[in-house]
């Protein structure tokens, strides 16, 4: 995330970096003192700008940009290309304590935790400044440290939990919590959260996290914990809220200008921007998930498997999967079609261009399109003010919809589930259960590093069998030249090895075996 305080920042000291540079006698300039992390709280603009260094760390590739995306392509949903072996091999359920990929989250997340125990540590100490942003801040810090946890107990299940007390005794080296531990945590700043952040803001801090964010927060920690009357408790206090309504078109969630005006739902999101500062906040996900061919790296496809599971009419269809033929608005970079791609729409126009996908852009004749936006200027470049969702609304509904199913019984979150249905288009259900809610949230939520984490819950609970679904291989377009082919072939989940990944073994030998290895690895 980020505000036009934050990009003035960044500009200012960019600014005074080069100033100095010019300097021809740096020597006789007279010393303007240093910073310690105990000396850089001194008041409220070092708070602001603090907590702003938290959220930072939101914009690191291999961290929520790019690499957590890898763990989604376990899923049956997304087939991960590009040249990264490591990604690979979690893709094909072979992760093992050595990969390169699984140790990039371990210590982005730590970070954010140690930016916002910093905060936490020291915001109260600041002798004079407004409560209201004393508050709102320590409330930052509270839910930004949370989101930290709960995904470090997604991903490796024992983590260590490095607090205040840690910080003040300096005593990093500890052994892993329990992952109820952790996620007491996690609940407990989050209640904190909800407790000191406003329900809105104004223009100039719109996308920092809200009373709202953390409600939903909670209210997913509640449905991973299966507590399913607080899940419903915090979604609905969500739901209910004017200020946190669904957008009025689905497409307003993935589409800069109507993210920041007509979309409320972006309950938690990456603030990316466009930045008159070449290389800075450039949207790390943009440039993963775009075809190559329209300046993207393009790792996560789409698979069949995928695509199939939209219904006739479903809206977001279009607006979530990128195929063979499709364009986008603004983009204007130009591929030569080649003879293998003279195939379907493209036969016979061999050597002309177009700025239309093209099937040698994808392994499997799919792109997600919900991260890819261009200049309206036609200048052919990815537009960066494109905002990156982490939670929306739409999820709170089809959070509390499961949890008065599974508390209920089929029926009881019709009105939840059909509040996403009907904006998509299609006709409302009757009496839904599971394998509705399931669906849904599938289609509504794809490519959003959603779908693992749900298949893993509802494998532990029983309600799906996640043998079934990994049993099955990952299939490409029908269409020519992709013709259906297996991508990947069906794979073997183990129990309860494949519920987390392995601790990073640079992380154990770090810690010189206080931190030890997850069974089974």
């Amino acid at each position: 995330m980020t505000t036009t305080r934050y990009k003035t920042l960044i500009i200012a000291v960019l600014s005074i970096v080069l100033i100095e540079s010019c300097i021809k006698k740096p020597l006789e300039q007279k010393p303007t003192g240093s910073y310690t992390t105990a000396t850089f709280w001194r008041n409220q603009n070092d708070v602001i700008a603090n907590v702003l260094g938290i959220y930072n760390i939101l914009y690191v590739e291999d961290w929520v940009g790019h690499a957590l995306y890898t763990y989604d392509d376990q899923s049956d949903d997304i087939y991960v290309a590009g040249d990264h072996p490591d990604f690979k091999a979690v893709g094909n359920l072979n992760a093992d304590a050595s990969l390169q990929v699984i140790y990039y989250t371990w210590p982005f997340a730590y970070e954010q935790i140690a930016r916002a125990n910093n905060a936490i540590i020291y915001i109260p100490k600041v002798p004079v400044m407004d409560n209201a942003i004393r508050n709102r801040s320590l409330g930052e810090a509270y839910f930004l440290r949370a989101h930290a946890y709960f995904i470090l107990s997604q991903i490796y299940g024992e983590v260590p939990l490095i607090l205040e007390d840690n910080v003040l005794k300096s005593n990093y080296n500890v052994p892993k919590s329990t992952v109820e531990q952790v996620r007491g945590q996690v609940e407990s700043d989050l209640l904190k959260a909800v407790s000191m952040l406003p329900e809105t803001y104004d223009a100039a801090d719109k996308g920092r996290v809200s009373k709202g964010t953390a409600e939903g927060m909670l209210s997913k920690l509640y449905l991973f914990e299966d507590n399913f009357d607080k899940a419903i408790q915090y979604g609905t206090a969500v739901t209910a809220d004017a200020n946190y309504a669904l957008a009025p078109n689905f497409t307003d969630n993935f589409t800069p200008g109507a993210q920041q005006t007509t979309s409320s739902e972006l309950l938690f999101a990456v603030w990316n921007q466009n930045s008159e500062i070449s290389g800075s906040l450039q949207s790390p996900i943009s440039i993963y998930f775009s075809p190559r061919p329209w300046q993207g790296w393009g790792f996560h496809h789409p698979t069949q498997n995928f695509v199939d599971e939209f219904e006739a009419g479903d809206k977001r269809k279009q607006a979530t999967v990128l195929a063979v033929g499709d364009s986008i608005p603004y983009q204007t970079n130009l591929v030569t079609i080649a003879g293998t791609d003279a195939v379907q729409m493209f036969a016979g126009k061999e050597g002309q261009q177009t700025g239309r996908m093209l099937p040698s852009m994808s392994t499997t004749g799919y792109y997600i399109r919900k991260y890819t936006a261009f200049m309206p200027s036609g200048d052919g470049n990815l537009n960066f003010d494109l905002k990156q969702p982490l939670l929306r609304t739409a999820e709170i509904y089809l959070i509390v919809a499961e949890a008065k199913i599974r508390k209920n019984g089929p029926g009881a979150g019709d009105a939840e589930i059909n509040a996403v249905r009907v904006r998509a288009g299609l006709a409302p259900v009757v009496a839904a259960g599971m394998p509705q809610l399931i669906h849904e949230k599938r289609v509504e939520l794809g490519g959003e590093n959603v779908r693992w984490q749900d298949l893993l819950r509802w494998d532990k609970d029983k309600i799906i069998n996640l043998d079934t679904i990994v049993g099955k291989p990952k299939k490409a377009s029908p269409l020519a030249p992709y013709n259906g082919a297996v991508i990947i072939p069906a794979r073997t989940f183990q129990r309860p090895k494949n519920y987390y990944m392995p601790i990073p073994q640079q992380v154990i030998d770090e810690s010189k075996g206080v931190i030890t290895q997850n069974p089974n690895y």
